[in-house]
């Protein structure tokens, strides 16, 4: 019986340092997807730090096959329950979806894509407003 025997060495970057990189990271991107219940809302918290850009995207399905009687509201509003666009001193704020309809419509299905920090800027428009302006 010669040699060791025994787990292979790991060779690369150390799995718990790419992890602990990734949650320590000051930008992040946050995709979610839930189904959304006719006469129903659902909310997101978020905490934010000061003078971090965040920005966000989403889609909701229709999924009524297009006869209508459905309505879809998106509402974000600060701690103060005032309506958020660009405020100072935000720490938290909400992300509301309400759907509104009659019949047997199928639930929607939303996707909400909010990015935070340097995943937050759009560089490609950045830089089309700076060629404008030589």
């Amino acid at each position: 019986m010669s040699g060791l025997s025994g787990p292979p060495a790991w060779h690369g970057p150390c799995p718990l340092a790419l992890l602990l990189l990734f949650l320590l990271s000051p930008s992040l991107v946050l995709a979610i997807s839930f189904h959304l219940p006719i006469n129903s809302c659902k909310c997101l918290h978020e905490e934010i730090y000061k003078d971090l850009l965040v920005t966000g995207a989403y889609e909701i399905s229709d999924q009524s096959g297009g006869t209508g009687g459905l309505r879809s509201h998106l509402k974000i509003t600060d701690s103060a329950g005032h309506i958020f666009y660009s405020k100072e001193e935000i720490m938290t704020f909400e992300v509301c979806f309400e759907s509104k309809g009659t019949g047997q419509i199928p639930d929607q299905l939303v996707m909400l894509d909010m990015k935070h920090g340097v995943e937050a800027k759009n560089y490609e428009e950045i830089a089309k407003v700076n060629m404008r302006s030589l």
